[in-house]
This record gives C-alpha cells, sequence and structure tokens, in this order.
C-alpha cells in the first residue's frame, strides 16, 4: 500500500511539472510574440519610410537620420521612393498602398501630393499603423506628427533677402517643382507674400519642372528670353535650384539666383556666388525625429505633434559660419 501510495505521489508530481514547463514554452512564446511584434525599446519593430524619390541627396540625409533613430531604437528601416521620381504621384501612392499590405509598426511619410496621396494614407492611419509626416503636408486626420521646415515662413525670408539684394527693385520669376506638393504651395505663398512687400518688385512668371534639373535649366533659359530684364529668379527646391542657376550662368544672364535646399551641386554655385541665398533645411532632423515619434509613441510616451525642424538662410557671406557648416554638411 506504501509503495503504491508513493507510485502515485511520484506520477503527480512529474505530471505537475509536465504542466509547469507546457504552461512556461506558452508564455515563452506569446512573450516572443510580443517581442516580434515590438518590445518597449523596439525589438524587432518596422519602419517603413515613404519619400519622393530615392535619388536625391536631400531623401539620402532623410535616410540617414531615420536609420540612426531605429539603430537607437533596435528597429529596423524599408526606405522606399517613387520609382518615377519626386512627380511620379502614382508611384508613391503605390507604395503608401503597399505599407497599409504589408502593415509595418509604423510608417514615415512626405507626401507628393497632399490631396492626391491622402486617401491611401489614411487607410494607414484607419488600420492603426501610426503616420509621421515629414516635409511636405498630407491631407488625413490623425497623424501621428509632422515634423518639416515651416516652408511659408522659411520663403518668406529668402524673399526679403531678395528684396535687399535688389533695392526692392525689379521683375522676378519662380521655377517650382511640383504644383500639389504641400511644401511647393507653402514656398510660393510665403515668398510671394515677402515680394508683395516689395513696391517696386513684381512676379511675371511661375513655372514647374518637376524636380527636373535639366528641365528646371530649359525653363530659366525661356524666363530669360521672355523676359531680358529679369532681375531674380527664385528655385524653390533643389533641383529647381541648380537648373535656374545654371540657366543662368549658361545665358550669362545678370539675374540675382535665390532659392531652397542644397545639396553637393548648390554648394560650388554658393561659393562661386551664383546663388545668392539659399534656405537651407534639416532632413536629417526629420527623418530622426519622425522614427523616433513613432518608436515614442508605441511605447506609450507623449511626442510633440507638430515640430518645426527649422532652416538656415546660407549667403557666400556667411557660408563659412558654424551654423551654416552644420547645415550644409549635416553627416560630418
Amino acid at each position: 500500500m506504501k509503495l503504491r501510495t508513493k507510485k502515485l505521489a511520484l506520477i503527480l508530481a512529474l505530471a505537475m511539472v509536465s504542466s509547469v514547463a507546457v504552461m512556461g514554452c506558452g508564455r515563452g512564446t506569446s512573450s516572443n510574440q510580443a517581442s516580434n511584434g515590438g518590445s518597449s525599446n523596439g525589438g524587432n519593430k518596422k519602419i517603413t519610410v515613404v519619400v519622393k524619390t530615392v535619388e536625391s541627396p536631400y531623401w539620402q540625409t532623410v535616410k540617414k537620420g531615420a536609420e540612426e533613430a531605429a539603430k537607437k531604437y533596435g528597429a529596423s528601416i524599408d526606405f522606399v521612393g517613387a520609382p518615377g521620381g519626386e512627380s511620379d504621384i502614382n508611384g508613391q501612392v503605390t507604395l503608401v498602398e503597399n505599407a497599409v499590405s504589408q502593415k509595418p509598426d509604423g510608417v514615415v511619410l512626405a507626401a507628393s501630393d497632399s490631396k492626391a496621396v491622402a486617401p491611401a494614407a489614411q487607410k494607414l492611419i484607419d488600420a492603426k499603423i501610426p503616420l509621421a509626416l515629414i516635409d511636405s503636408a498630407c491631407d488625413v486626420k490623425d497623424y501621428l506628427s509632422y515634423a518639416t521646415t515651416d516652408n511659408e515662413q522659411a520663403s518668406y525670408q529668402v524673399g526679403k533677402k531678395l528684396g535687399e539684394l535688389t533695392g526692392g527693385k525689379g521683375k522676378v520669376a519662380i521655377v517650382s517643382f511640383s504644383p500639389g506638393a504641400g511644401s511647393a504651395i507653402a514656398r510660393e505663398k510665403g515668398f510671394k507674400k515677402a515680394i508683395s512687400e516689395f513696391s517696386g518688385m513684381e512676379i511675371v512668371q511661375t513655372v514647374y519642372c518637376d524636380s527636373d534639373k535639366a528641365k528646371a535649366l530649359t525653363l530659366t533659359q525661356d524666363i530669360v528670353t521672355a523676359h531680358p530684364d529679369i532681375t531674380a529668379i527664385y528655385g524653390a527646391n533643389e533641383q529647381s535650384l541648380v537648373g535656374v542657376a545654371r540657366g543662368v550662368k549658361e545665358t550669362n544672364s545678370k539675374a540675382i539666383v535665390v532659392g531652397f535646399d542644397s545639396s553637393d551641386d548648390v554648394i560650388p554655385l554658393l561659393q562661386d556666388k551664383t546663388i545668392k541665398a539659399t534656405a537651407v533645411q534639416k532632413p536629417y532632423t526629420m527623418g530622426y525625429d519622425a522614427v523616433e515619434n513613432i518608436m515614442k509613441s508605441l511605447n506609450g510616451e507623449k511626442i510633440e505633434k507638430n515640430v518645426d525642424t527649422g532652416c538656415v538662410i546660407v549667403t557666400p557671406e556667411n557660408f563659412n559660419d558654424d551654423e551654416s557648416q552644420k547645415v550644409l554638411y549635416p553627416l560630418k
């Protein structure tokens, strides 16, 4: 009888150990799934970054910032841009819709067109995928955050600087990039506002280059031909600005060139004084802040919804100042 009792006790003990082991495996599996979905420190979280094009120094700098923030939180980045360049709005819409299907832990978006991309972007929000906007606005509700330059104010500053350079007189043309891009709309608005404050200045033409340097150059040549007495031309983004500067040089025009953005192509044109002033953004900060905001949100932390990442008006005169050097060479 005692022997049977001991055997029964042993069987029960083994059963309990087995049960605990099974329960332990169950908890372990649950923990791994949570980790794959993302831990409070990032874990295996995946962030999709959708920009206007990957073929641009500006967007590559955004990528560097996003990667650095992802590294900090142990997350990974899928960096994509429209295959047809910044004017390929349908291509970007497809990328956003792909992200909806892939269900990443968050999406960073620089919308090529504030209205056309909005329906696809709203699907991300409806699917409870955190959406952090950068650079350009998008007509969606309940986005997580928006990190950008105050494009209107920055362009206003460029316009005021141009007024100083021209003595408040002359004809001005604008070479912008995309009529539907939120950043383009804001930059044109701010620049036009500044010019309107100089009674002796007028804007005689606004054209769009689809963020194509060669097209911007051709448009500049056309502007100079149509307006031989043109006083100044404003390039509203990096591609526009480079094309304008090259066009002015090739036509031997005396037009003053001002613009927006910087790159390895812009810098020499600042140094040789072809470009008299440009608003230089902080794309590294945009990429970093957007990814960090997503990770903080996933961790239950509070974030600032709208962030002005700032800019610096760089001229040949202040080119070597510390502040200018930091934005011209952000990765050094």
